[in-house]
C-alpha cells in the first residue's frame, strides 16, 4: 500500500528458504513492480505462521532494512510464550524466535481497533492462529478489506464457513471469525483481498441464501 510518506507492506512470504521449490519472489516481483526493498518503509504481519515470515530475513539480514513492524499483541505474545516453545507448535515457536523477535525493538504490537497507519485499521480475526488480524484500508471513502488466512478456500471456507480448515490453530474460533468478518462484508459490500486464493485475489461480496458469492473485481 502507497501512502504519501510510507511503502507498507503485508506479510513476507517464504524468502529466500522457499526459492528451491519456486517460492519466495516477494523481493523479485516487487522489483517489477518498480519497489525496492530499501523504500519499504512498514512491514505489517497478519499473523506468524511460517509462510508469513520466513522471507522477513535474507542472509541473516533483515529484507526490508528501513522497515519499522507491526503485528497482533496476542499473536506475538503466543507464539514467544512457553505454551508455544514446548508444545505442538515449538518449531514455528523457533522460526518466530529466530526471525521475528530480533526485530521487536522496531515492531509495534497491535490490538483490536488500533490504527497502523493513515486509513489502515487492525480487527482481531483469532482462529486461524491465537491472534489472527485482518486489517481494513479506507481511501478517498473507498475501503477494502484484507482478510488474510481467515478463509484458506475461495469456494468450501466462504460458501461453507462451519467446514474445518485443517490448518487453523483453533477451528471452532476460526469458524466464528469466518463468519462475522465475511457477514460484514457481505453486508457492506466491502471488497476484500483473500490469501491462498486464485490470482488476482480479490472479489466484491454479495448475500444469496445466507452465503457469500463472489465477483472478481
Amino acid at each position: 500500500i502507497e501512502l504519501a510518506n510510507e511503502l507498507v507492506r503485508f506479510d513476507t512470504g517464504f524468502g529466500e528458504s522457499g526459492t528451491a521449490n519456486g517460492y519466495g519472489k516477494l523481493v523479485e516481483r516487487m522489483a517489477a513492480a518498480g519497489a525496492a526493498p530499501e523504500a519499504v518503509t512498514l512491514v505489517v504481519l497478519t499473523h506468524l505462521h511460517p509462510d508469513h515470515i520466513l522471507g522477513l530475513m535474507t542472509g541473516g539480514q533483515p529484507t526490508f532494512p528501513n522497515a519499522r513492524y507491526a503485528t497482533g499483541a496476542a499473536e506475538f505474545e503466543w507464539w514467544t510464550s512457553q505454551e508455544a516453545r514446548t508444545g505442538a507448535r515449538a518449531e514455528m515457536a523457533k522460526t518466530v524466535e529466530s526471525l521475528v523477535v530480533p526485530l521487536r525493538d522496531r515492531m509495534t504490537l497491535l490490538r483490536d481497533g488500533a490504527g497502523v497507519a493513515p486509513g489502515i485499521t487492525a480487527l482481531d480475526a483469532p482462529g486461524h492462529t491465537p491472534g489472527h488480524m485482518v486489517f481494513e484500508v479506507e481511501s478517498a471513502g473507498q475501503r477494502l478489506m484484507l482478510t488474510a488466512d481467515t478463509a484458506n478456500h475461495f469456494v468450501a471456507s466462504l460458501q461453507k464457513p462451519d467446514w474445518v480448515v485443517g490448518f487453523d490453530m483453533d477451528p471452532q474460533k476460526a469458524i466464528e471469525t469466518r463468519k462475522r468478518v465475511f457477514d460484514r462484508i457481505a453486508a457492506e459490500r466491502i471488497p476484500f483481498i483473500g490469501y491462498h486464493m486464485p490470482f488476482p485475489a480479490i472479489a466484491s461480496g454479495s448475500v444469496s441464501n445466507t452465503q457469500l458469492k463472489l465477483a472478481p473485481i
